[in-house]
């Protein structure tokens, strides 16, 4: 009895000698009507001073604002421990600008320019997201538009008569659950994250970053914005063994600019992951001022997504040495205001105004099953793609049930490749739609290598 009531005590008691910390002796309250914002706070900085440890939060449900890391701070959500983001617009100062200078300043958790620190579970943050329907303003459908990327999409809706004015917006205030810029020896693991109003885990320009076990959910009616994992601009990062579900991309690589200047995103490796979205599941871009290199996603499954893996290169970086293996995708598609088509594969360079377009180049894509409601789309409009391989490839195409404005035309698709290798890839065709085409088309298509792939055009009306 006696180590039982010992255990017992470093786990909900204060223990500096031991760099344990717990939030309810700083005055944190198991009551989502009482702001406990300020209690957390004086733990993490209590731990701060004392040289680091851990801060513990036991299980209870816990209303809370902008709290902010330090570095050598190991912030612990117990089993039963939930985080509620305030709904009170007045709970959030300004996240001051540093190494990361971010447009949200509404956030549960944030960091700036911190070092070894880390976020786990098994506890939760639930962001209270809320949103609202509104009509946006009528485009002009008369004639395709593809300067920009949602183009085609606008006009093919308006065309068949699909309702492509109907959309969602947050209602403020806005808040995320993680936010972290500038900062190194970044651990995030066995975390629940639920209905983030803007991106739920956001890391950006950071080194040293591990995000293991993280499940991440929110709308997928409404959750516009609400990406899951955004990776910005960081360098030597692992995610693994995460599932995540998002209205937004669920996982998303990007590098925005932060204080004006963007930094590349390298050295990446995502594995194990189970992946749905309402827009696109695995995606490198759309922001993209600087480079994307050397990344590794394996063992990945994407199902549900309205898009499965993207490339899309807008403001000039460029995206190099990419490696996709061993995963099964399925798509479908969702409302016409979210980007895609039921694509299991999106890759498209388009500039952004008066941008210069990056290029893609040196990407593989092996050993991979994929169903969806449209096909494998590689497009260059702005730039050029070169050297992509694809390889065990097994493609099937399903109709397009239940949505007015067709999109998909041919199974695998082709525009501006230098330097395409295609092997032992194969299409079937699950049924019949009109807009159907080719198995494989190409389109100013050069260097081109093809082996054992097959697949016959689409099949005519039945």
């Amino acid at each position: 009895m006696a180590v039982a009531l010992a255990v017992m005590f470093c786990a909900c008691g204060r223990d500096k000698s031991s760099g344990v910390y717990n939030v309810m002796d700083y005055g944190a309250v198991s009551d989502t009507t009482r702001l406990s914002a300020a209690a957390f706070q004086k733990a993490i900085d209590a731990c701060a001073a004392a040289g680091g440890g851990e801060v513990i939060v036991p299980p209870g449900d816990y209303l809370v604002a902008n709290i902010a890391m330090k570095s050598n701070v190991h912030l612990r959500l117990q089993a039963g421990s939930t985080l509620y983001a305030s709904r009170d617009t007045s709970h959030y100062a300004d996240i001051p600008t540093g190494a990361a200078d971010m447009q949200a300043c509404q956030v549960v958790i944030l960091a700036r320019d911190a070092n070894d620190i880390a976020i786990s579970g098994p506890g939760r943050i639930h962001c209270r997201a809320v949103r609202q329907m509104y009509q946006r303003e009528p485009k002009d459908t008369t004639v395709e538009n593809t300067d920009f990327i949602t183009g085609r999409e606008i006009y093919n809706a308006a065309r068949y008569g699909a309702d492509y004015l109907t959309k969602y917006r947050k209602v403020l205030p806005c808040p995320s659950a993680i936010d972290l810029g500038g900062c190194s020896g970044v651990r995030i693991t066995d975390l629940g994250v639920e209905e983030s109003s803007g991106w739920g885990v956001h890391i950006q320009q950071c080194d040293d970053v591990a995000v293991r076990g993280v499940n991440i959910k929110s709308s997928g009616i409404n959750g516009v914005n609400s990406d899951g994992l955004d990776i910005d601009g960081c360098s030597r990062v692992v995610i693994s063994d995460c599932i995540i579900d998002t209205g937004d991309d669920a996982l998303c690589l990007k590098t925005t600019k932060s204080d004006g200047e963007p930094k590349p995103c390298r050295d990446i490796a995502i594995s194990n992951c189970v992946l749905r979205s309402s827009s696109a599941a695995l995606k490198i871009g759309t922001e993209s001022h600087a480079d994307f290199e050397r990344i590794a996603v394996t063992n990945c499954i994407i199902n549900g997504a309205n898009r499965g893996i993207n490339i899309i290169l807008r403001d000039g970086g460029d995206v190099r040495n990419v490696a996709f293996s061993d995963m099964v995708i399925s798509t479908v598609r969702h409302a016409p205001f979210w980007w895609g088509n039921g694509d299991p594969v999106f890759f498209i360079t388009q500039k952004r105004g008066d941008a210069k377009c990056g290029v893609i180049e040196n990407v593989t894509m092996r050993n991979i099953i994929a169903d969806g409601e449209s096909g494998v789309r590689i497009e260059n409009f702005d730039s050029k793609i070169t050297n992509v391989r694809i390889s065990d490839f097994q493609l099937t195409m399903h109709p397009e049930d239940g949505s007015v404005d067709k999109r998909a035309r041919d199974a695998f698709l082709f525009k501006g490749v230098d330097g395409l290798w295609l092997s032992a890839c194969s299409v079937v065709w699950d049924g019949y739609q009109p807009e159907w085409g080719k198995a494989y088309a190409f389109d100013d298509v050069t260097d081109l290598h093809q082996w054992q792939c097959t697949g016959a055009d689409a099949p005519k009306r039945p």
